[in-house]
């Protein structure tokens, strides 16, 4: 018994000999709803356990609107991240993910989405890279590339609109 927890022990250390813990964050102009501007806010911590793969969880905050229609919405986005290419120091990815949004406003609703989002990380430093989602491709909020409507809450859920974020790995 203690041959097969060492062995255990052993290959899970060597499986993590590798991972790497990132945290960062994100900003993105989502879209004009009521008149006015939607931004978004997405601190995001996770973790690559191999070269090519990783996992982690977004904690989004999305906000705005105008005259009179303004709201706001949070957002949670664990995915499942792969690395399919590497091109000098741009890694491209695909990150597959469930998204869950309420809206923070009274009446508000929620509504979620599965689906995935292309992007591609620029490694700055050894520690430091830039990430940038560039769409968001599934169903979201009732449909497949719904289109969106007025409603705040639905305008939060779906985006084809690019984030841009900057990570720190340790």
């Amino acid at each position: 018994m203690k041959k097969v927890l060492l062995v255990l022990a052993l290959t899970l250390m060597a499986f993590t000999a590798k991972a790497q813990f990132y945290v960062g964050g994100s900003v993105q102009f989502i879209g004009m709803g009521g008149g006015g501007a939607v931004f978004g806010l997405a601190p995001e911590a996770g973790y690559n356990f191999a070269h090519n793969m990783g996992a982690g969880a977004s904690l989004g905050l999305m906000f705005g609107g105008g005259e009179g229609n303004t709201g706001a919405a949070l957002s949670i986005d664990p995915y499942f991240r792969y690395y399919f290419a590497e091109w000098g120091p741009a890694r491209f990815f695909a990150d597959g993910h469930f998204n869950f949004t309420a809206a923070l406003n009274q009446g508000g609703g929620s509504t979620w989405g599965v689906g995935v989002r292309p992007g591609v990380a620029f490694q700055l430093d050894d520690r430091f890279s830039m990430v940038s989602h560039l769409a968001r491709i599934g169903y979201y909020g009732g449909g497949f590339l719904a289109g969106v409507n007025s409603s705040l809450a639905s305008l939060l859920s779906f985006s084809l609109a690019p984030t841009v974020g900057l990570y720190y790995a340790f």
